[in-house]
C-alpha cells in the first residue's frame, strides 16, 4: 500500500501517532503488547548541490562515517549520504516509534580544522524528525524536520518512507555554529530529502 500527503495531512498523521503512543501508555496494565523490531535496509539524506556548495563556499564539508557511504548523483543534483538500518521499534504504517541508524555525519571547517560530529542517527515518527546525538551529548538533539510531501508505503515485512523536504531545526544550527565557530547554519534551511526502506519483524 501507498500513501502520499502533504503539509497539512502530516501534522494529521503525526497525531494520529501520538495517539497511539498514549493508546500503548494507557494499555500497559493490560495484555501484553506486539515488539516491534526494524532490521535490514537504509535510510538517505540527498542534499542538493546548491547546499553543498554554500558549505563549501564556508569552507566546511560534510563526510559520512563508517559504515555510512557518500555518493554524487549529477543527474538529480544531489550529493546523498546513506545509512545502514541497525534496528529500532519504527512502523510508518501507524507512524509509531523511530528507525535507528548505523554511521555518523562528520562537520569539518577546512580553515580552523574544527570538526562536529553527529551519531545515533534516528527517524522519530513522533516527533517528525531526523534526530541525532552531538560530541558530549547524551540526548538526542532534533537536527530536521520532515516538511514537504511526503510518502510511505507498506509491503510484507518491509516499510518505506519518503520526503521531498527536510528543514533544519534552530538547535542543529546552534550546535553546529557554536562546534564550528561560523553562523553559516540557519534555521529552517531545506537540507534536501531523505528516504528509507526497512525490514519489520513484529512478535
Amino acid at each position: 500500500m501507498r500513501v502520499t500527503f502533504g503539509r497539512r495531512s502530516r501534522l494529521i498523521t503525526l497525531g494520529a501517532g501520538l495517539i497511539t503512543a498514549a493508546a500503548v501508555a494507557v494499555s500497559a496494565s493490560g495484555p501484553a503488547l506486539a515488539d516491534t523490531t526494524d532490521t535490514g535496509g537504509s535510510g538517505t539524506l540527498s542534499v542538493p548541490v546548491a547546499v553543498v556548495a554554500g558549505l563549501a563556499h564556508a569552507r566546511i564539508v560534510v563526510l559520512p562515517g563508517t559504515p555510512a557511504t557518500s555518493s554524487f548523483d549529477p543527474v538529480a543534483g544531489t550529493d546523498s549520504v546513506t545509512m545502514p538500518v541497525t534496528g529500532g521499534n519504527g512502523e510508518v504504517s501507524n507512524f509509531f516509534g523511530a528507525v535507528q541508524y548505523g554511521g555518523s555525519m562528520v562537520f569539518i571547517d577546512g580553515a580552523t580544522g574544527k570538526t562536529v560530529v553527529i551519531t545515533g542517527i534516528q527517524l522519530n515518527y513522533f516527533t517528525g524528525a531526523l534526530t541525532g546525538v552531538f560530541a558530549g551529548a547524551t540526548k538526542h538533539t532534533p537536527l530536521a524536520y520532515v516538511r514537504g510531501t511526503m510518502s510511505s508505503s507498506t509491503g510484507v515485512g518491509t516499510e518505506t518512507f519518503t520526503t521531498d523536504e527536510l528543514d533544519l531545526s534552530a538547535k542543529a544550527a546552534g550546535a553546529l555554529n557554536t562546534g564550528l565557530g561560523t553562523k553559516v547554519f540557519i534555521k529552517g534551511t531545506d537540507i534536501g530529502g531523505f528516504t528509507t526502506t526497512y525490514d519489520v519483524t513484529i512478535s
